[in-house]
């Protein structure tokens, strides 16, 4: 029998996105989901965001273990055994995810800003871009734009951030 006076709990997307950020996970890995295992296949690198949510879920699944009040709403039964060498790997690791996302940011910021081949329209206006990336305003998306691409040699190519 349930009890219905028991809130009913909706799961909740992983490492902590909210639905509109799990939405447009889905999507991405709808749309790109057949050039994943090619990209892996290219460089060790491009596993690296994998590997550190791997030692990280496996890191969560031993502590909601060790907890008693979460042992009672999950289920994990037993608590994996204790990788502190995968968690000190995986730390010394984040400075290179850390690299590797500020230039795919820059690789994608500049190609936002690139005119269309069709069109000659940019791909994104500054406006766009700040609502994408969290920003207060289309100057602090035009700020960061400008710190990861660099005007000089986006001016040369003719993407300076220039609307």
């Amino acid at each position: 029998m349930t009890n219905t006076n028991e809130p009913t709990r909706t799961p909740r997307p992983p490492y902590g996105i909210d639905e509109e950020q799990a939405e447009l996970l889905a999507r991405l890995n709808a749309r790109y989901a057949d050039d994943v295992p090619e990209i892996r296949a290219r460089t060790p690198e491009a596993s690296l965001p994998a590997l550190l949510h791997a030692v990280n879920a496996h890191q969560v699944r031993r502590l909601l273990a060790s907890n008693p009040h979460w042992q009672r709403t999950t289920a994990i039964t037993e608590a994996p055994e204790d990788r502190a060498e995968d968690v000190a790997s995986a730390l010394a690791l984040l400075q290179i995810a850390r690299a590797d996302l500020e230039q795919l940011e820059a690789a994608l910021l500049l190609a936002a800003r690139f005119p269309s081949s069709r069109t000659g329209k940019r791909l994104l206006t500054f406006p766009k871009i700040a609502d994408a990336i969290g920003a207060e305003s289309a100057q602090a998306a035009q700020g960061r734009y400008r710190r990861r691409v660099g005007a000089p040699n986006a001016t040369a190519i003719g993407a300076d951030g220039t609307p």
